[in-house]
């Protein structure tokens, strides 16, 4: 009988100072491993844009047209078609297959560049994207130029840039 009274006084006595401070750190553990996954930048990388064809206009940093400005494709490093923006910024490929890096030129604005894989595929065909170029300031030195799919993502950056 008396070792039933110790059981259930071992049972019954409140967690010691000891698990409160084991939990306690086990939980700020986790939190700071939560924080940690989080606060390293991650750059994503997009693919090749897969298109069906290679048109779509060239903006600058407000969203007025870039005319006159040269749109390259280029594969292996070698220009493959070249070709210029009209006065509405409009630009078109026609009769192209396969990988290329389009690349916009260095103007007073700064320059844009994005590989994409031209085919024929039913899905790219039904999808029938443009490109929308967005170049950024020309004091810029890296990647501040936007090359966008989706009208809706142009729309909204343009707006978003003259917010400011």
């Amino acid at each position: 009988m008396k070792r039933r009274a110790i059981s259930s006084e071992i049972s019954a006595r409140p967690a010691g100072p000891w698990l409160r401070c084991f939990l306690s750190a086990a939980f700020w553990m986790l939190v700071c491993v939560a924080v940690a996954r989080t606060s390293f930048a991650q750059v994503d990388i997009p693919g090749p844009e897969r298109l069906s064809h290679v048109e779509g206009y060239v903006v600058n940093p407000v969203g007025h047209p870039a005319a006159d400005v040269g749109v390259t494709l280029s594969r292996d490093g070698k220009v493959a078609f070249q070709i210029r923006t009209n006065k509405d910024g409009w630009f078109r490929f026609d009769h192209v297959k396969g990988p290329f890096t389009l690349q916009v030129a260095r103007t007073e604005y700064a320059p844009a560049a994005r590989d994409i894989i031209v085919t024929d595929e039913v899905v790219t065909a039904l999808e029938r994207k443009k490109l929308y170029i967005i170049l950024g300031p020309g004091a810029c030195q890296d990647a501040c130029s936007s090359v966008l799919t989706s009208k809706r993502d142009f729309d909204r950056e343009i707006r978003q840039r003259n917010k400011h």
